[in-house]
């Protein structure tokens, strides 16, 4: 999961970028290829690599290729400090991990707002560079990389090879064993930080508007509507005995699994996600009552001790009854208030691709992965839309040829054809597409029925519904994916 980050309001037609600064320059990667967000580790030193090459690290037990931005934007380097960040990035199926001074917030931009970049940027190699983002009447510009230029999937291959290669030669247990790690998500109330375990939290999200539950422990703030489902939000502060505070700017809502059911905690400030040494971690001190000591797993001590994480156990938090209550009768007495008060309006967010000239989405929730064109073992006596088999990460998955399954003409593949790896009914599925657009949100109210001819060849039986943006400019068709992945059909 990645570090948390500020998200901005959408617009209909847009890039989402993951935004960071290189000095007084901010640079922009699409969120798509930013696999997550990491603070920088201790990093093994690669011999004769590049200049731009950091090392490796371990990332949960596997070898992370770190590369230093600065350096291969032909900038000066500079010492790491507490806002140092390493974007972990998908690069064509590979993942490499590079070194940027601070990371800003994803950030929502009208494709519209970006242009071509200038012929010249001082000390910067242009292939870099897919475009500029002009935002305040141009007084903030933002750079967008074009990560396959950064760095290719072959360079990134290599120097895990020379890695491991070293290794096995020095017997280099950091790169060799894997360090029995928790992944938590850390936030603050007041001057005190606490974590979740990561296999807990399901999202985290802006507070939204907070329907009051009467008769309830004072610390239940009430519920919102989080796609039509009724979520309780816990006040955290007043959960643990703190003054109250205001909502504002950096008040968020971390939705935990609890086992019977999923609760939003409200909390002042999110901090990060964290991978720790899992010995960090000691029991809670003695000082504890025997409930609180319930609710906190342990204090992990970071930092020779100068940083404390009251790391709490989820499954402890709320005691059975008020569980039941809030699963039972809470929820039934606000539901009809909820259905009156709640303004959410209901989005669509699709991953978005072309075909020749139209264009397509798919639910981003079925995407699992975007890679760049592979190897493809063919199969024998399969349906004729069926490319082969990719190896995915050890795991075989069948490949299907949009194109044809389409009964589009063949295209030569070239740099910007992709497989997006798709789970549909526990199935993972490659599609082969032309090349991919972005994420795009848009209301779900210009999602219309598909007309009863899409073209020629186009089956509607492939298509759930038709987004109408920019009124009515730009036409995205959404796939029904059940039936395009059904063999026989």
């Amino acid at each position: 999961m990645p570090e948390t980050i500020e998200m901005r309001q959408e617009d209909l037609s847009e890039r989402q970028l993951v935004t960071f600064n290189l000095g007084s320059d901010e640079f922009g990667v699409d969120i798509i290829n930013v696999r997550e967000i990491i603070r920088l580790t201790e990093v093994t030193h690669i011999p004769q690599a590049p200049s731009y090459v950091e090392g490796v690290c371990n990332l949960r037990g596997s070898i992370l290729p770190v590369i230093d931005g600065r350096d291969r934007l032909g900038m000066p380097r500079r010492p790491s400090d507490s806002s140092t960040r390493v974007l972990v990035l998908d690069v064509g199926g590979t993942l490499t991990g590079m070194v940027v001074d601070r990371v800003s917030e994803v950030l929502r931009v009208s494709s519209t707002a970006i242009e071509a970049p200038p012929a010249v940027i001082q000390d910067m190699d242009m292939d870099f560079l897919n475009g500029m983002v002009k935002l305040d009447d141009g007084k903030r510009i933002i750079m967008a990389l074009n990560i396959s230029s950064i760095v290719t999937a072959s360079q990134i291959e290599d120097i895990k090879q020379e890695a491991l290669s070293m290794a096995a030669t020095r017997a280099d247990s950091a790169l060799k064993t894997e360090i029995e790690e928790d992944q938590l998500v850390t936030f603050f109330l007041d001057e005190e930080e606490y974590a979740f375990d990561i296999m807990n939290v399901k999202e985290i999200i802006r507070v939204q508007q907070i329907t009051a539950v009467p008769n309830i422990a004072e610390y239940i703030e009430g519920v919102v509507t989080i796609r039509k489902l009724l979520l309780p939000i816990i006040n955290m502060r007043l959960f643990f005995g703190l003054d109250n505070i205001a909502i504002n700017d950096k008040s968020r809502i971390i939705i935990v699994d609890l086992g019977q059911m999923s609760v939003g905690f409200r909390v002042d400030k999110v901090s990060e996600v964290i991978s720790i040494d899992r010995s960090v971690i000691e029991p809670p001190p003695r000082i504890f009552s025997d409930e609180e000591a319930g609710q906190i797993r342990g204090v992990a001590k970071l930092n020779d001790g100068k940083r404390l994480l009251m790391c709490l156990d989820a499954s402890k938090m709320l005691p059975a009854e008020v569980i039941q209550k809030l699963a039972g009768e809470v929820i039934d007495e606000v539901g009809v208030a909820v259905k009156q008060t709640n303004t959410i309006v209901e989005k669509e967010q699709l991953v978005t691709f072309k075909l020749g000239n139209e264009e397509f989405g798919i639910k981003i929730t079925d995407v699992q992965e975007i890679n760049r064109i592979t190897d493809i073992t063919h199969m024998l006596n399969a349906p004729v839309y069926i490319d082969g088999l990719v190896n995915l990460r050890g795991n075989i998955i069948p490949v299907l040829n949009l194109r044809r399954r389409f009964g589009l003409a063949e295209k030569q593949r070239d740099d910007a054809t992709r497989i997006i790896i798709v789970d549909v009914g526990s199935r993972k599925t490659g599609v082969v597409v032309d090349a991919v657009s972005e994420v795009l949100r848009f209301e779900s109210s210009l999602v219309e029925e598909p007309p009863q001819v899409v073209s020629e060849t186009l089956d509607t039986k492939y298509i759930s519904g038709v987004g109408k943006l920019n009124d009515g400019k730009r036409m995205v068709m959404i796939i029904d994916l059940a039936q395009v992945l059904r063999i026989g059909a």
